[in-house]
């Protein structure tokens, strides 16, 4: 007699297809989840490296007295002056703001120590000498060496001459008042007037509330920008200006790359949804009197 055996049964379409569809599923959170991780990560590289790039610019400042120029952003790694900042020496002008990055050769940095989370380079825009006044950038010689302002003027920052001496006026402290064809005045006004009218303006919407204004002695010495995860108008290392995916909206279109300097740079809260409230730029943007202070060149009594 023979045995009868159980029939093997597969499994049916129906059957695979759930199996797939549940497998889908999961495959899809799961990316849902690598990519929020992803992000997030590049996010924070790109906050510190952008802290790191605030140290090296008051480290340059206390060096030289002045900040530096910007890069040519549209020049490729490699090619000659790539990293290096633009600018004429003789009169301190920027060659290159509009399409301005961290000059990280001039640092003393490497590239990748310029670049943010997402490998576009960080954008670097400042006041150059070619401000109206003159005096009122920060790229020319001493511009930033406000320690001969001295609110008391107990002293000089430049005594005279043993044959003239004494007395002489004492330094104002003015904008301007340590570049070279500063003038003495009688007497020493508040340090204020060194950061008074100076600066870059900041919001927080086109439109929306000031975060830094140069009228009211908080204006930005300068301001870093990376341009998120949508590299909207930032330049990669070829030296090519990225459209953005998706593209710049409203808020982040002042931040953009390659144009003039804008009315007011935008510092706004973080949202990555897409439309007119995307934002997701990192900004930094320093007071000029932070910074001085930083770079040990703020006014002081002597």
């Amino acid at each position: 007699m023979t045995e009868s055996r159980p029939k093997s049964r597969g499994f049916s379409l129906v059957e695979i297809a759930i199996v797939l569809a549940i497998l889908g599923f999961v495959l899809t959170i799961g990316l849902q989840a690598t990519g929020a991780y992803l992000s997030q990560e590049r996010r924070k590289v790109s906050l510190a490296r952008v802290a790191g790039l605030d140290v090296a610019l008051a480290n340059y400042v206390a060096v030289q007295g002045r900040l530096p120029c910007p890069a040519d952003g549209s020049l490729a790694t490699g090619v000659a002056l790539a990293g290096v900042e633009a600018r004429t020496a003789a009169t301190g002008v920027c060659t290159a703001m509009d399409t301005g990055v961290v000059p990280w050769v001039t640092l003393g940095l490497t590239e990748t120590e310029a670049l943010d989370g997402w490998n576009t380079r960080i954008s670097y825009r400042t006041i150059t000498a070619v401000a109206v006044p003159a005096a009122l950038g920060f790229t020319s010689n001493r511009s930033l060496d406000a320690t001969g302002c001295d609110p008391g003027a107990t002293v000089e920052r430049n005594p005279p001459p043993p044959a003239v001496q004494p007395p002489v006026p004492r330094e104002a402290c003015v904008a301007g008042c340590t570049l070279a064809n500063l003038a003495f005045v009688a007497n020493c006004t508040s340090p204020l007037n060194f950061v008074t009218g100076r600066g870059l303006t900041v919001r927080d919407a086109v439109a929306g509330t000031l975060l830094m204004d140069p009228a009211a002695s908080t204006g930005a010495a300068y301001v870093l920008i990376s341009h998120g995860e949508n590299r909207g108008r930032g330049y990669d290392r070829a030296g090519t200006l990225q459209a953005g995916t998706p593209a710049n909206d409203v808020l982040e279109a002042p931040n953009a790359n390659n144009q003039a300097l804008p009315a007011a740079f935008i510092d706004a809260p973080f949202n990555d949804s897409d439309g007119a409230a995307r934002f997701d730029d990192i900004v930094s943007r320093p007071t000029l009197m932070t910074l001085l202070v930083k770079a040990g060149l703020a006014p002081r009594a002597h």
